[in-house]
């Protein structure tokens, strides 16, 4: 099991250090926001890949903008095309720095109720040109499922069926676990979808709030997630703020944990909760010898 993580931005004068630091702590993978590979030539672009590929992370994936005047869906025509035509850039940017896929997103909030009816044709149009394109270069759209605002896209299954007309290999769902538990039943929804799935955004929340809390951390089922998740065999991007400022090391350390239930279990009339140590606020975990850790061995 590889676990990886969405960092945001990428810094060049911090990269180095960075990718020592993830090896390190074991994180197999990265995602990165689209913005910082606007901000530097591609003769840049092109070292970052060297340097991923000679630490042995894998650059996995880049977060796309969306929303507002990015939204794939806008019911302008030609704010929508200018969109499509921007997600063309950061689609050429993607691949020069060697990146698995770009994650694209189906809609924004819609301003009118009409825009609901609409939107999937709208987002139709904006496939049929980007696809294409994206295909030439070889990479992999994957298409996130959105909070219950969006105006399409909250309902997984939905969204896996309209990508499934496509019959792309190079189209495939992002399956947000955040994203899922606030809009509905993310087993049942990921049960459903997992043949189509072809990366993750691994995420906890209260089930009110896209709060990105690291797995276990929240009210996500992850007991229920994780035989199917263990299907898999791509890293996990993990969509999440490191709890309490902790470690790199701890991060994958809990995340590999829940996914693989080897977490504290504690159970109180009749239910099962993860047990989280009491003076520093963190799971308790099982290393693989059996002995339970948690952060105050930091």
């Amino acid at each position: 099991m590889e676990i990886g993580a969405a960092v945001g931005r990428i810094e060049m004068k911090t990269l180095e250090d960075n990718l020592k630091a993830w090896k390190q702590a074991g994180i197999a993978a990265i995602e990165c926001d689209y913005s910082s590979l606007l901000e530097y030539p591609v003769r840049v672009l092109e070292s970052w890949s060297k340097m991923f590929k000679d630490a042995g992370v894998r650059f996995w994936s880049v977060h796309a903008p969306f929303g507002g005047q990015n939204n794939l869906s806008h019911p302008e025509e030609k704010t929508r095309k200018r969109a499509v035509e921007f997600h063309k850039v950061v689609l050429e940017r993607t691949q020069k720095v060697g990146a698995n896929c770009l994650i694209v997103h189906p809609s924004g909030a819609p301003r009118t109720e009409g825009e609901k009816t609409k939107a999937w044709d709208w987002f139709r149009e904006s496939l049929d040109e980007l696809l294409p394109f994206a295909e030439e270069l070889g990479m992999v759209l994957a298409v996130e499922n959105m909070l219950p605002e969006a105006a399409i896209g909250s309902d997984p299954a939905e969204l896996s069926g309209f990508l499934a007309a496509y019959f792309s290999p190079h189209l495939r769902l992002c399956f947000d676990t955040g994203h899922a538990h606030i809009a509905g039943n993310a087993y049942l929804w990921l049960e459903s979808v997992a043949p189509s799935v072809g990366t993750f955004h691994l995420a906890d929340n209260d089930k009110g709030r896209d709060l990105h809390l690291p797995p276990g951390y929240g009210t996500v089922p992850w007991d229920l997630l994780s035989p199917i998740l263990q299907q898999f065999d791509f890293p996990f991007i993990v969509e999440a703020y490191l709890w309490q400022n902790s470690t790199w090391l701890q991060f994958r350390m809990e995340t590999e944990a829940v996914l693989k239930g080897n977490v504290v279990t504690v159970e109180v009339n009749g239910r099962k909760a993860i047990a989280r140590c009491f003076r520093c606020g963190r799971l308790m975990v099982r290393d693989d010898s059996g002995k339970i850790l948690c952060g105050c061995e930091d």
